[in-house]
C-alpha cells in the first residue's frame, strides 16, 4: 500500500505542471476576436508542459547526465527569457495605463460638455437636442434664463410689503423711477446696490450656454481644456463622431425624454474587448456616465 503511495507521489509534480500548462494553453486558444490572451501565456504553458514532461519519473530514466546539464542549462535560459518577458509586459502595460488614463479623460471631458449643454437644452425647451447641429445653435442662443437680483430685505420692509409697495421693480424700471424720485440712473443702482434705497431688483436676463460656460475666462478658472464648438461632436483622438440618440419613455405615467451619446471608437488594445465610454440611456430617463469621476 505504502509503495503504491510513493509511486503516485512520483507523479504529482509532473501532473500539477502538465495540468497548468494545459490550462494557459487551452485559455490563450480560446480567446476571440474581441478578447485575447498575450502571447506570454502561450509560451509559458508550452513551457510548463515542456517540463512537466521531463519531470515524469520514465522520462528521468532514460536521460543520461549531459542530456539532463543541457536540458537544465535550456531551462535556465527559458526562465531567464520568460522573465524578462514578464518585465517587459509589466511596463509596457504602466505605460499603456498611463496612456488610457490621459485619452480617456479628454473624451470623458469632451462627453461632459455635451451632457451638460443636453440638461440644459432640456430645462429650456423641455427636451434634448435631436443632433448635434440643433445643439450647437442652442448653445449660442441667448436662450437661457438668468435671475438677477440687487438689494437685500430687512425686517423694517420684508419682502411681501415690499412688493405690495411696488418697491420690487425690474432693471428697464430705472430710468423711469430715477426720474421720478429726482436722482440719476447711476446713482439710484448704487443706492440699491448698497441698500441705502428701499427698491429691490428682480429681474431675469438671458444669456447663452456658451457664454455662461465656453468662454476662455470661465474654462480657465475651472482648470479645464479650451472649448471648441467645431470639434464637440467628434472623439479627440480619433475624430469619429459621437453616436448620439434621443427619445422617450413612460415614467410614472409621464412620458420623460431620454438621451443617450456613446463614443463609437473606445481606446484599447487590439483584440481585448473594451467598454466604449457613453453617458444616459434610450430605455431609462437618466444621463449617468459609465465612467469613474
Amino acid at each position: 500500500m505504502n509503495k503504491n503511495n510513493i509511486d503516485y507521489g512520483k507523479y504529482v509534480i509532473s501532473a500539477f505542471l502538465l495540468l497548468s500548462g494545459l490550462v494557459s494553453v487551452v485559455k490563450y486558444l480560446l480567446g476571440d476576436a474581441l478578447e485575447s490572451q498575450p502571447l506570454g501565456m502561450l509560451f509559458a504553458g508550452l513551457a510548463l508542459i515542456f517540463v512537466g514532461v521531463i519531470a515524469l519519473p520514465s522520462v528521468l530514466d532514460k536521460i543520461d547526465t549531459k542530456t539532463y546539464k543541457w536540458l537544465l542549462i535550456f531551462g535556465v535560459v527559458g526562465s531567464l527569457c520568460l522573465s524578462l518577458s514578464v518585465v517587459m509586459s509589466v511596463n509596457d502595460e504602466i505605460v499603456f495605463q498611463e496612456t488610457k488614463v490621459k485619452v480617456q479623460a479628454q473624451t470623458i471631458q469632451r462627453l461632459k460638455d455635451i451632457r451638460e449643454s443636453q440638461l440644459a437644452h432640456k430645462s429650456v425647451y423641455g427636451t434634448y437636442a435631436v443632433d448635434f447641429d440643433s445643439l450647437k445653435s442652442f448653445i449660442n442662443a441667448v436662450v437661457v434664463p438668468v435671475t438677477y437680483n440687487m438689494g437685500s430685505f430687512h425686517d423694517t420692509l420684508p419682502e411681501r410689503k415690499s412688493f405690495e409697495n411696488g418697491y420690487v421693480i425690474k432693471r428697464v424700471d430705472l430710468d423711469s423711477i430715477s426720474d421720478i424720485i429726482g436722482v440719476s440712473h447711476t446713482q439710484l443702482l448704487s443706492d440699491i446696490q448698497e441698500d441705502n434705497s428701499p427698491f429691490k431688483i428682480r429681474d431675469t436676463i438671458y444669456t447663452s450656454f456658451f457664454a455662461e460656460n465656453f468662454t476662455k475666462e470661465v474654462r480657465a478658472s475651472s482648470k479645464l481644456p479650451h472649448f471648441k464648438m467645431n470639434e464637440m461632436p467628434f472623439n479627440p483622438l480619433t475624430g469619429e463622431r459621437f453616436i448620439m440618440k434621443t427619445g422617450a419613455v413612460e415614467v410614472g405615467g409621464l412620458w420623460q425624454p431620454t438621451l443617450l451619446v456613446q463614443d463609437p471608437t473606445p481606446f484599447g488594445r487590439v483584440k481585448v474587448k473594451k467598454d466604449t465610454l457613453s453617458f444616459g440611456s434610450t430605455s431609462e430617463a437618466h444621463t449617468d456616465g459609465n465612467w469613474r469621476n
